[in-house]
């Protein structure tokens, strides 16, 4: 490719794809509150979605899940037989004329599951933006269980790739690396650390064979790396450059996702810093206009350290951490066994490009109200910046390996000592304060970190 980033930028366009969609946000996915909002409007529907960051399905002895593939137009879905299984995954590719907009959306799902006839539950949905509506789409993952001895579970997961490096080819493999490392990542967190144990069933998409191909041998390349299982359902026969990710694997332990059980007094523990992704912005918006080099060099913050963030950032999403897997499985009690909350984690919770906000999430969840006193947040400089000059939305949106974990005080110690072993750098930032009422209170100021006044509002009324 040229040196022209606006050549780079028009490549993308071409095939249908936003490299630059990202850029406030940290992510191509459609805002969680706009997503579950809309999809609590939807009425009247045989498939019902409940938008959780994970499902769960039972491992049973010797078998392995099958998963049916089904990929149909978002604006005029022509379902032909339906799947006769109760449960799957689901990816949306939507419009922004409508993924911005809970009303829209609303409509735009309602359109869409409207089809369908056959009852099925949806618990795992991933929904990214495009500003190409023949682009759109929705895809049904089926997955059907078989019967037998149940020995474990075998969480299921989708993603997408949630920044682009426009430095690169359409077709380079860092786009696939990271739609699969998201998904991965998701697993580890659930305490799936055994590599053998992972299946990756990729979702990508291109308008040309040669294109095609391509993505195929770096999805080949990848898995062969990290010796992980792949199944490839083709491509999803859009036209449209996509990169994505269903991803499953099996535990023999219990999942550490207890929110009902979490407890007044117990600690909230965040296993890296905030933040990060604001780094591949900021690089993003040099290349676009050199005029921000200057401006970031006024405010004491030089190209090469921002570009050197960038670099790191990019590693970061695109490797694999199963160390992760690892550490939370050793605090997990075995299938079936007793849990006892002063050795075990009683909950993990993604924060990935949500940042701060996914405890908002984890407080719903837990039905409990946190108080966050510590703030840590990776390259504090350029995210004050990037909020103080509307550049980036959302400054605390983090990289991979950033997770929150609830657990008692005697267990923090140690689950803190592990993290910190494996190159983590786990900090307590606060404690659940009361039970029976979802909110938040912060003893720091984060408006310093999210630039939007109304979801700092929403966050902690």
């Amino acid at each position: 490719m040229s040196d022209n980033f606006w050549e780079h930028v028009d490549q993308y366009r071409k095939l249908g794809f936003d490299p630059l969609r990202w850029l406030p946000t940290c992510s191509n996915e459609i805002d969680t509150h706009i997503l579950k909002s809309a999809l609590a409007e939807v009425k009247r529907s045989s498939v019902k979605v409940s938008p959780s960051w994970f499902d769960s399905f039972y491992h049973i002895d010797g078998k392995m899940p099958e998963l049916t593939r089904r990929v149909y137009s978002l604006t005029n879905a022509v379902v032909d037989k339906e799947v006769e299984v109760k449960r799957a995954l689901a990816m949306f590719r939507v419009h922004t004329g409508a993924g911005e907009y809970a009303t829209l959306l609303s409509e735009a799902l309602q359109n869409f599951l409207k089809v369908f006839s056959a009852k099925v539950s949806v618990s795992c949905a991933s929904a990214v933006l495009t500003e190409h509506p023949d682009a759109q789409f929705g895809m049904l993952d089926y997955i059907e269980l078989h019967r037998g001895d149940k020995v474990g579970y075998m969480p299921g997961v989708t993603s997408a790739t949630q920044v682009t490096d426009v430095t690169r080819a359409p077709d380079a493999d860092i786009h696939s690396n990271i739609a699969m490392t998201s998904a991965i990542e998701l697993l580890n967190l659930l305490g799936c650390g055994v590599q053998s144990s992972f299946k990756l069933f990729p979702v990508y998409d291109a308008p040309s064979e040669e294109i095609l191909d391509r993505i195929r041998s770096n999805l080949d390349a990848f898995t062969s790396r990290y010796n992980l299982a792949m199944e490839d359902y083709s491509s999803l026969k859009i036209g449209k450059l996509f990169y994505g990710s269903s991803a499953m694997a099996s535990t023999t332990k219990e999942l550490p996702t207890r929110y009902d059980q979490i407890e007044e007094g117990m600690e909230i523990i965040i296993t890296n810093k905030f933040g990060g992704l604001p780094a591949m912005s900021l690089y993003t918006l040099a290349r676009m206009d050199s005029e921000n080099i200057i401006k970031y060099e006024q405010n004491s913050m030089s190209f090469s350290d921002i570009t050197e963030a960038r670099d790191e950032v990019l590693k970061n999403l695109s490797e694999p951490h199963f160390a992760l897997g690892k550490i939370v499985a050793k605090y997990c009690p075995d299938f079936g066994a007793p849990f006892d909350k002063n050795a075990h984690i009683a909950a993990v919770h993604p924060v990935g490009p949500w940042g701060l906000f996914a405890l908002g999430s984890l407080a719903e969840l837990a039905n409990a109200h946190l108080m966050v006193n510590e703030l840590p947040i990776r390259n504090e400089e350029m995210a004050r910046f990037a909020t103080k000059e509307f550049l980036v939305e959302n400054a605390t949106a983090s990289l991979n390996g950033c997770h929150l974990i609830v657990a008692t005080r005697d267990a923090a110690g140690s689950i803190i000592e592990d993290f910190k072993k494996h190159n983590f750098a786990p900090e307590r930032i606060g404690i659940v304060a009361k039970k029976g009422v979802a909110s938040i209170a912060f003893t720091k100021d984060i408006s310093q970190f999210v630039a939007s006044k109304a979801k700092v509002a929403r966050l902690t009324a």
